[in-house]
């Protein structure tokens, strides 16, 4: 330092540049690593404890395991889940969901000669008009095609589309706390105009007119507006055509134990226990899967055929995603739908 007190000060040394640290790359890299080796493991888990031991009955796209009987018997019956709500799967993606995967399970197991029977286990509120009704027609064609028999098997809930497809099948046992039943239509149309009319919303629809330049229906369950007598008169004439599908369809799966008359007098949309539903003859026996399988061996006439449980095999691009360890959860979209509604 200078001893002359006139002397300029030193020139300040410049600020040390921030380096660049690799840190948080690091830790964003680590995160997603760690995140996507939980993601492997949760499903490899998951699928060790679904799919339990080989049962020798192999499916393509499926895994397999055995529920009950000898490993080494050849002869097997299959069981064929229908759970939670029945919808159309995504276009993108037409093995997946109920109906998809069902389907998908069907077709490969037209080409197993060892198959003896099918137990339908339904666990389902119901689902679309459409979709109930395509899980119905490929169960009764694969009945048909395959010749083998087919049991229901009722656990919480078999209602409304639930129970519709179960009309393909030629034997239902229900728990004794089953709910099923629920046989009708519903459709939804939300009004939202006083709720508009508080917040100082309004719409302004344009539309075709009809032939005669009138107005049309072509905004029919709009939720803007007030639905019209009209409307409302053909809405209904479209939800009993359905019912009287749903009643028909009914009345030729208990043929010789309901009439279309009988039936029709059931399907008011109430639900019945597994009880009170055998006491109405919705159902032809109540009891437990043992009872079940007894059923089903004895239709197929071998009391040693294993019962086999297939699930969907993964891919490694579910493997590797979220929704592979959080399952997507299915919401219906506007229609009419099979469906009991429990809130």
């Amino acid at each position: 330092m200078s001893d002359n007190p006139l002397a300029a000060p030193p020139p300040l040394l410049p600020a040390p540049t921030p380096r660049k640290s690799g840190r948080v790359w690091f830790f964003l890299t680590l995160i997603v690593s760690l995140l996507l080796i939980l993601s492997l493991f949760g499903n490899l888990v998951l699928a060790l404890a679904l799919g339990g031991d080989d049962a020798g009955a192999e499916v393509k796209g499926f895994s397999q395991s055995l529920v009950d009987g000898d490993k080494s018997e050849e002869d097997f019956i299959a069981i064929v889940p229908v759970q939670g709500m029945i919808m159309e799967p995504p276009s993108d993606n037409p093995g997946k969901g109920s109906l998809g995967a069902m389907v998908k399970l069907l077709k490969q197991l037209e080409k197993q000669e060892h198959l003896k029977g099918v137990l339908l286990v339904v666990d389902s509120p119901g689902g679309g008009v459409t979709a109930s009704d395509r899980m119905y027609e490929e169960l009764k064609h694969f009945k048909e095609t395959k010749k083998v028999p087919v049991v229901a098997v009722f656990e919480d809930v078999a209602a409304s589309g639930g129970y519709y497809v179960a009309m393909a099948s030629d034997h239902i046992l229900a728990h004794p706390t089953t709910i099923t039943g629920s046989i009708g239509v519903i459709s939804h149309f939300y009004n939202f105009t006083d709720l508009m009319g508080k917040v100082g919303v309004d719409v302004n629809t344009i539309k075709s007119l009809n032939w005669e330049g009138k107005e049309s229906f072509k905004d029919i369950g709009s939720p803007y507006r007030k639905m019209k007598p009209e409307e409302r008169k053909l809405m209904q004439e479209l939800i009993t055509e359905m019912w009287e599908r749903f009643t028909s369809v009914v009345a030729e799966g208990r043929k010789g134990k309901l009439t279309l008359a009988e039936v029709r007098k059931l399907a008011d949309g109430r639900v019945f226990s597994g009880g009170a539903a055998l006491k109405a003859k919705l159902v032809d026996q109540v009891g437990y899967s043992r009872d079940a399988y007894a059923e089903i061996r004895k239709r197929c006439g071998n009391q040693k055929a294993k019962i086999v449980r297939y699930l969907p095999e993964k891919s490694w691009e579910d493997l590797f995603t979220a929704q592979a360890l959080v399952p997507k959860v299915e919401l219906p979209s506007s229609g009419v739908f099979y469906l009991w509604e429990a809130h």
